[in-house]
This record gives structure tokens, sequence and C-alpha cells, in this order.
């Protein structure tokens, strides 16, 4: 999802590690009796729970059949719909809901009709390790039974995130829509957003929570007579956190093509990293020679470099031929690609990629300035680098606003494809 700005002298990344399954503790013969018996998961949707530091996480899935009878399950988190990576049925009744561009599984044996299982989330102190069940049938998010709204938390809001275990404030604006008891929406930071949130209103309470296969977050708050929010938030990356915020039409984040910049004296930006196949290839080779070349820092571990590769890499396939080349700088959880060069493919392959991705070497917050130091730092992932024609650096952007910020993603998006459509029409010589 995201790193921290340096105002908050924290960064947090996400760390390469094998993920645990989950060992079925039936003898073999009692297991495969109890597979004969569930069979395969019911069609339709399913209510989940996860036990996540010491509340209960819940989240909504679908289960379909395609027409080759493979199974399917898609993660339902308020409007979006995000389909499950890779899938598999063992024939000893074990499934596999796995998402390999984000090193992240779920495990889970079906009993009497019920999913009870373990996901697995890399982090870079270690695999995060929560168990869960599930049941078919509740399309309900937190409560079954809907109880009177007293609050409409509608609209946008100035909020802050305080991370008492990492001893740091995070400014964010929350954006929040609601339809009677259910609400989603999303909270935005100079760094990235919180990607699709879904739950409801409870009397003054509001409750929030996602689960998309590579990140779980759980929000609680309560409005105050003032109409002021506060209250909890729980996620696999920062652990407990707590919130609050203020209904501000006008609320605001800084500038995001402000927080980076080329360091005074550089003349020209340049870099030479290698590609997967280990060539090593420079922003000065011939091949983007008169070309608008944009490049992105990334990380396969940064959900919002998720939501921007699903954009990026059909804009380039539209655009190539016009003259645009991309670059992916990939920030990883280590400085050696062979331990992450599977997570590495898994997100090209998940979006299609077909333009050029280099392995730039570790993103931890002590290492990665150094590997780009004609840049002032490097704050967030993504960060979007606008090189044109001549090779002159004509704009850097940090962040990228994903889907979930509603109107925020759509102005980017078409700011980003008016800027770039005015770089391609220039001469290489203007």
């Amino acid at each position: 999802m995201m790193t921290i700005h340096r105002r908050t002298q924290t960064g947090l990344f996400l760390g390469t590690v094998l993920l645990v399954l989950l060992a079925g503790c039936t003898p073999p013969d009692e297991a495969a009796d109890t597979a004969a018996v569930d069979s395969r998961l019911a069609a339709g949707p399913w209510r989940g729970e996860i036990a996540h530091f010491g509340r209960q996480l819940p989240f909504n899935f679908e289960v379909t059949y395609a027409d080759d009878d493979r199974l399917e399950v898609t993660y339902l988190n308020g409007p979006e719909r995000m389909p499950v990576e890779q899938v598999i049925e063992h024939a000893d009744g074990r499934i596999e809901l796995n998402f390999p561009s984000y090193a992240a599984t779920l495990t889970a044996r079906q009993t009497q009709g019920r999913l009870e299982g373990e996901i697995g989330l890399a982090r870079r102190d270690g695999t995060q390790t929560f168990t869960f069940t599930a049941e078919p049938g509740p399309t309900h998010r937190f409560f079954a039974a809907p109880q009177p709204v007293e609050i409409d938390v509608s609209g946008r809001w100035q909020a802050k995130i305080s991370y008492p275990g990492f001893g740091f404030d995070q400014d964010a604006v929350a954006i929040l829509e609601q339809d009677g008891h259910r609400v989603h929406g999303t909270f935005m930071t100079d760094v990235g957003d919180f990607r699709f949130l879904y739950g409801e209103v409870r009397g003054r309470e509001l409750h929030l929570s996602a689960y998309d296969g590579g990140y779980t977050q759980l929000w609680s708050g309560e409005m105050d007579e003032t109409g002021r929010l506060a209250g909890r938030f729980d996620s696999a990356t920062y652990a407990e956190a707590t919130w609050t915020a203020e209904l501000d039409p006008q609320a605001r984040l800084i500038d995001p093509a402000s927080v980076t910049w080329l360091q005074e004296g550089v003349e020209r930006f340049d870099f030479t990293f290698a590609d997967l196949q280990g060539r090593p290839v420079s922003l000065s080779d011939p091949r983007y020679a008169d070309k608008v070349v944009i490049v992105v820092l990334a990380g396969s571990w940064c959900p919002s470099c998720h939501d921007e590769a699903a954009f990026m890499a059909p804009f380039y396939e539209t655009h190539r031929e016009r003259g645009l080349a991309i670059i992916n700088l990939m920030f990883e959880y280590s400085d050696d690609l062979e331990d992450v060069r599977e997570q590495v493919e898994a997100f090209r392959d998940r979006y299609d990629i077909g333009y050029d991705m280099l392995f730039a070497g570790d993103a931890s917050r002590m290492t990665r300035g150094s590997l780009l130091p004609a840049l002032n730092g490097i704050f967030a992932f993504p960060t979007t680098i606008f090189v044109d024609r001549r090779g002159e650096v004509r704009r850097i952007h940090t962040s990228f606003p994903g889907p979930a910020t509603g109107l925020e993603h759509e102005n980017y998006v078409r700011e980003f494809r008016a800027f770039v459509d005015m770089l391609l029409a220039e001469a290489p010589d203007a």
C-alpha cells in the first residue's frame, strides 16, 4: 500500500518469507472421509471472520464454478471484486486461495459445510498468520440484523492516524459514502490510500473492514455530539493504531508533485539496473532515445503499486506505438533478486506487464535513497517520474490514488493521460 513520508521518521516494509500452510490435525483416513462427505464448496456468497488482534475482522467472498467446473473465488469489499489469483483444491480436502504476487496465502479445510484455516501475510519481519472461519449463505458484513442509524458519515473528512507502536502520526483524508446502514470508502495519505473499505453504521458507531488476499484492515469509530469521529485501526502491517476525523469538504493533503525532485546540480536523470534476466539496462540506452519514458518506482508488496500496474499495463499497450516507454524499478524485500524473483514475476504476470521491469534493490528506508542519489529521496511507492523525448524530467508524482478514492482517481487518470499526450506530441528537438 504505502511507505511512510520522511516527516514521520518511520518506514515499514514487507519482508521475504515462506508462508506457513495450515497443517491438518485430523488423521489421514478421517480427513479423507470428511472431504468425501463435505464435497466441494457451496456456490454463492460466503462470510468469514479473521481472529485479528483480539477482535473479529469480517470479510465476504463469493464462490462460483467456471464452465469447466473449475473453482473460482472472489473477495468482496463494497464495490470491489477481487478474483483470487490461484485457487488450488487438494485431494485431501484442503483448499488454498493464494496471491503469489503478494506472497500471501489462505489455506483451509471444509468441515460440516464450514471452512476453518489460516491466512499467511508476508511482512519484512516475518509471516503474519491469523486463523479464520467462514460459512456459506450470509451476505452481511458486521451485523446480521441492522440497527437504527443515528449518524451519516458521507463526505470528506480531515483525519489523523496515530501509530503508537511506531511513534508517528499520519495526516489523512477519509472519503466515505453511506447508503442506509451500509458504508464504503477509503483513507488517503500523502503516500497512498488504504484501498477499498466496506462496512456499516450501527447507532453512532462506524465499522469498516477489508481483506483482499494480501492485506487486512479493521476500522471502528464513534461519532461524538460535536460530529467528530474517533476510533481504532488494526492491520497486519501496523498492528494497533488510533484515528480521528472531522468533516471538512475542503480537506486536502500536500501536493503529490511537490514531494520528490531532482537534487540540485543534477543535469540528467539516469540509472543502471539489471532486468529480470540479469542484463544491465540504463535509461540512457539507445532503446529509449527520443521516447517519452515513464519511470515508476514500485514494489510487488505494495497495494498502491498493484492499482497503478492495473492502469499502466493497458495504457502502455495503447500508446507504445506513439513512442512511449515505461520502466518499472522494483524495490523489494531483499537486495538479492533470487530471494524475491517468484513474487516479482507473479506481479508482472498478474497484470500482463509488457514494459521493462528492472530490479533496483531493497526497499528498506535505510538503503533505498542511495540507489537513486539523483533524487532528494524516495518517500512513497509508487513514485512516477515523467521523462520527455529530450531526456529531461518534466514531473515527479509521489503515490498513486487508486480506484477506491473515486473522483481523486478519475481526476488523476484524466490529468495523467493529458500530460502524457502532450509529451508524446512534442518533437525530440523541441
